[in-house]
Formats: structure tokens, sequence, C-alpha cells
């Protein structure tokens, strides 16, 4: 009875310490959304991303973001490309514009975020509101650059729906712009093991009481 009361114990607190895991996830960009009017985007990302987001859902509406521009950027686009703005899609809707808070960059990388309002494009529709990043020629989010901000002001369990990165600075002018989704959705978390490695654990551990009451 007490080793069936112990059991049960590590079940609730593996439980309890699940729920308490921050949600995090992670998206790599590369599916063509849409580009400016004669321009051919590349759109064959598929092994290759350009760039990677981090999410974090810390709780009480308050999300924490990483995105990293991988080194084919300037290969894929040219040498004066960067990601000048992200577009969210949250549900439920926020009642409000959220706000954007810059925590840390890479040196050479941006020095500041800005809520933007967002617009669906090519099917994505009701995209929420956005984040732009940097301001200028000298403050931009660009090859091998990084930058991590929080959002907040979201609903309480808020779910990331649809988004999707522009890239700027390209074409023969510089003056052209693409959008891109991800490629690849949310990966398990790391709850998500902790839960699987308890779960083998407690399996192991109710076979061998088992075959301790039975010997």
């Amino acid at each position: 009875m007490r080793l069936s009361k112990m059991f049960y114990s590590l079940v609730v607190a593996g439980l309890l310490a699940f729920g308490n895991v921050a949600h995090a996830a992670v998206y790599d960009f590369g599916s063509l959304l849409t580009a400016s009017s004669g321009y051919t985007a590349p759109d064959s990302f598929a092994s290759d991303p350009f760039a990677q987001l981090q999410t974090t859902d810390n709780g009480s509406g308050v999300w924490t973001m990483l995105l990293s521009i991988n080194n084919n950027l300037f290969s894929s686009f040219g040498d004066s490309a960067f990601l000048g703005s992200m577009s969210f899609d949250f549900t439920p809707d926020p009642s409000s514009l959220p706000v954007s808070t810059f925590l840390a960059s890479n040196d050479g990388g941006v020095t500041s975020v800005k809520s933007t309002n967002g617009t669906g494009k090519s099917g994505l529709s009701d995209i929420d509101f956005g984040t732009k990043f940097g301001k200028g020629a000298s403050n931009r989010l660009s090859q091998n650059d990084w930058v991590q901000w929080s959002i907040s002001g979201l609903p309480q369990d808020s779910s990331l729906t649809n988004m999707y990165v522009k890239v700027q600075g390209i074409g023969e002018n510089g003056k052209l712009s693409a959008k891109y989704t991800p490629i690849v959705t949310a990966v398990p978390e790391p709850g998500t093991y902790a839960m699987l490695l308890a779960g083998l654990g407690l399996i192991g551990f109710s076979a061998r009481h088992r075959k301790s009451e039975t010997s």
C-alpha cells in the first residue's frame, strides 16, 4: 500500500511540474508568402532556413522571443538584405496593441524594437500586430545577427497561430521585399521530454514493484 501511494504521488508531482514549465517552441523561416511585384523571391529553404525564432510563453500574457539570422541571408537575398519586421497572429485576439520591449542583441545587431499593427497577407488574415527591428541603415537586423525581446499585454493562455517575417533591402535597387512564414512548426518542449523520462521511470518502478510482489 505504501509503495502504491508513493507511485501515485510521483505521478501527481510530475504532472504539477509539467504544468509549471513555460511553453517553448522553435520556428524556422523559409516558406515564401509573398514578394514585391516583379521580384522572383527564392523559396527553396526547406533544408536551410535563413532565420529561426524561439518563443517562450512565460504566463500572465508575457512572451519572450529570440530571433536569429543565419549565415545564408546574403547569399540568398544579396548583401543589403535585412529583416525589418515580424507580424503575429495570436488567439485569442489582444484587446489592444501589445508592447514589444527590447532585451538584448549581439554586437552590430539592432538596439531597439517597436510594436506595430499587423496585416493579413496572401491567405493569412487577422494578423494581430507586429514588431519592427531597429531604425535606419546602421541599426538593422542582418546576417548572423540576433535580437531578444519580450511581448507583454497578450491575453492569458494565448497561442501563436500565424506569423511571417519581412525581408527588406533586396532586389537590384534594394527597395524590394519578401515575406516568409515558418517551414518547421513547434518542436517538443523541454517539459515534454521531462514528462517522458518521468513516465518511463514510473513504468520501470511499477514493473519492479509487481515483480517483487510475485516473487
